[in-house]
């Protein structure tokens, strides 16, 4: 179980991202967590091992604090006068809800050629008609994290999904209306900057899951 400390760090990590549009140093984010710089990075290394952030390897470096992404991603998206990247359309979800403004993210559609603009107007998706696949099930996301994001695409029809699927070798997984993975994101992140982080339990997630129709085996945690 991650103790308060670690859980202020998380809290006091992800605002500065919000901030900054990076992480901050270590000793930045001491200063902004009161705490000692030696507390503040046993705090990422315990952190990582609970799967509440990414670090780089044999680094004490954050390399993804979700919904945020600190290195290029698939999508860049742009709130205001900032820009984020994030590992998917998810993620970039989770960016506006959490900062809870209007919001444009650049990708493509399946990762591939053509490129698509996704709009998030004063709370609402403008694009309603796309699809995300995810060909990486939960139980599995933290196996690679960054390849199960890269795994999540946008597409526009089921059948581009599986073409895509075989053109890849990559296994078809849940197929979802964009404008749920919309509601999805704002449920789980809405509060990952106003509220203290803390990390959900099985139950919390599987409760949260079927909040949005997601009952199917691929979804089992």
């Amino acid at each position: 179980m991650l103790t308060p400390e670690q859980l202020q760090v998380r809290t006091e990590l992800t605002r500065a991202v919000a901030e900054l549009g990076h992480a901050p140093s270590n000793a930045d984010l001491a200063e902004r967590a009161g705490l000692p710089v030696p507390v503040v990075e046993a705090a990422l290394h315990a952190l990582h091992e609970a799967h509440a952030l990414l670090l780089h390897p044999g680094k004490t470096e954050p390399w993804a604090v979700h919904p945020f992404a600190l290195s290029p991603g698939s999508c860049w998206v742009e709130t205001g006068d900032k820009g984020y990247w994030a590992n998917c359309v998810y993620c970039g979800f989770g960016i506006a809800a959490a900062l809870d403004e209007d919001a444009t993210i650049y990708t493509r559609i399946g990762g591939e050629r053509e490129p698509v603009e996704i709009h998030v107007r004063n709370g609402e998706l403008v694009e309603r008609d796309l699809l995300f696949h995810l060909s990486t099930p939960p139980r599995a996301w933290w196996d690679n994290v960054i390849h199960a994001c890269a795994s999540f695409q946008p597409f526009r029809t089921e059948a581009d999904v599986e073409d895509w699927c075989a053109r890849h070798a990559l296994p078809k997984g849940a197929v979802v209306p964009m404008p749920t993975m919309w509601a999805f994101a704002r449920d789980w992140y809405g509060d990952a900057i106003r509220k203290p982080w803390r990390k959900r339990s099985a139950d919390e997630v599987r409760t949260v899951f079927e909040r949005h129709g997601f009952t199917s085996p691929f979804w089992s945690v």
